[in-house]
């Protein structure tokens, strides 16, 4: 898995730094910005294998960015997992809704987020 490309998008820019230094530290280029319109931009500039993408930022949030990147022929195939403090029933539907491949709740141990975005990527690898 080591070398493939992930985007993180929040709008905390410690805790972009915090997921970047977890998935450094197992072999990933990784690429962190702190809004959706960032986001956006660097999707179709990096070309990213995962997006780890925060829901609830100021004036682009995490399901609106999803379901643009979701809704775009050149861009839909790009697993995308929602990671949020929103964990109601409500909240994971919607995820869903958008076409979020995955979603995981915010706190969490980086270790298990990087196992976890670990399947996608070898998910995605085997799907080609």
């Amino acid at each position: 898995m080591a070398g493939e490309k992930i985007l993180v998008v929040d709008d905390h820019k410690e805790m972009v730094d915090l997921i970047e230094e977890s998935f450094k530290l197992r072999g990933f280029d990784v690429v962190g910005v702190c809004s959706g319109h960032e986001a956006l931009a660097k999707v179709y500039q990096e070309k990213p294998d995962l997006i780890l993408l925060d829901v609830m930022m100021p004036l682009l949030d995490g399901y609106e960015i999803c379901h643009t990147l979701k809704s775009n022929e050149e861009t839909r195939h790009i697993p995308v997992i929602l990671i949020t403090v929103k964990g109601s029933q409500a909240d994971i539907e919607r995820g869903f809704e958008v076409r979020a491949d995955g979603y995981v709740v915010k706190p969490f141990e980086p270790s298990e987020l990087t196992e976890f975005a670990e399947k996608f990527l070898q998910t995605a690898k085997e799907q080609v």
